[in-house]
């Protein structure tokens, strides 16, 4: 189980009792957009946090002051062992710098206590928010990639985008808020 805290946030362990502020921006239509998923049904959010409760590369963002749910941060090793950062938030919780301060504090433990390398992100090259979230976080954008299929539309045909990649090194990275 992990617990890592900031000024405003507490980044944690998935719980059940946690469904409701969790199916909210699963469920949203703004957030899936972007996603690999469709708007999430609320069996698909309760079977969501069952598979990630143990799992301390997936944790949700908490709002210390509310105790409310706002979002979910994490991260996850590919076969090269590379190691690439995603997060998902309410959009009723934006533009208040939660993702930002959620992103060091990952970042932060991934590199001082995992002792990561170098993290990787991606988001779609029209999600402003998500790549410039990365950008503030220090991440430099390493190249776009284009014909990337990530999901299918509702009569089975491949949706295809084009991506930014980006990486952030241990040693180029600073602490700064």
């Amino acid at each position: 189980m992990i617990c890592l805290e900031t000024e405003h946030l507490i980044l944690r362990n998935y719980r059940i009792e946690d469904f409701n502020d969790i199916y909210d921006y699963f469920s949203n239509e703004e957030v899936a957009r972007y996603e690999d998923f469709y708007p999430m049904s609320e069996d698909e959010v309760k079977e969501l946090i069952k598979e990630w409760q143990d799992k301390d590369s997936r944790l949700v963002v908490e709002l210390k002051d509310k105790h409310v749910v706002i979002g979910s941060i994490g991260y996850f090793v590919d076969e090269d062992d590379d190691y690439s950062m995603d997060f998902d938030f309410n959009p009723d919780y934006g533009k208040k710098g939660y993702a930002t301060e959620a992103g060091k504090k990952l970042l932060e433990h991934l590199f001082n206590t995992v002792d990561v390398k170098e993290v990787y992100g991606d988001c779609d090259i029209n999600n402003e928010n998500s790549w410039k979230l990365l950008e503030r976080l220090g991440f430099k954008r390493i190249r776009q990639i284009d014909d990337e299929s990530y999901k299918e539309d509702m009569e089975g045909n491949e949706i295809i985008i084009s991506i930014y990649l980006y990486k952030i090194e241990k040693n180029n990275y600073s602490l700064k808020l």
